[in-house]
């Protein structure tokens, strides 16, 4: 049997984690079958907030400074649950992603596009076959407007199944 390889993608979203949540139950219904040859990759790429929130750009760098280590706190919380479920913990990997952009900052649409860019990367890199992502339900002109990482991973990504869960 060929090995299973699925990417999440999270975020720490509602839909991120009900992606998350999808996954674990079904591999944890059909790992039997798998006989070990399954990993699964939780994979958190790094959200910093909207420059343009902040009134300098010391107080938007502090604020990235305290949102890195929320999210990597609920990443290896994240991690750790899956490996206390019903699925063989070594077949769990994580992997933490830091974006490059705090000396300078980027627009939300090119966050997005950098964001998707850092999974499609994985995805290649690791030859994982499937990919997990969750949808937050934005309006096309939403995504139009302010970028979607989910549409452009479903525009880039090849050889591989995508489960795009949305709410």
């Amino acid at each position: 049997m060929k090995e299973l390889r699925i990417l999440v993608a999270y975020d720490a979203s509602q839909s991120a984690r009900e992606a998350l949540t999808y996954c674990r139950e079904l591999m944890e219904l059909i790992s039997g079958r798998c006989e070990g040859k399954y990993t699964i990759m939780v994979l958190t790429v790094e959200q910093l907030p909207a420059c343009s929130l902040y009134a300098t750009t010391s107080l938007w760098k502090d604020e990235c400074t305290k949102e890195h280590e929320k999210q990597l706190k609920l990443h290896n919380k994240i991690v750790k649950e899956l490996e206390q479920s019903e699925l063989d913990p070594a077949c769990v990997k994580n992997k933490f992603v830091t974006l490059d952009e705090r000396d300078e900052p980027l627009e939300d649409t090119e966050r997005k596009r950098l964001i998707a860019k850092n999974i499609l990367k994985e995805q290649r890199q690791g030859h994982y076959n499937t990919l997990v992502i969750g949808r937050r339900g934005m309006t096309r002109s939403d995504a139009y407007l302010f970028g979607s990482v989910s549409q452009y991973i479903l525009q880039e990504a090849r050889n591989c199944v995508i489960w795009l869960l949305c709410r």
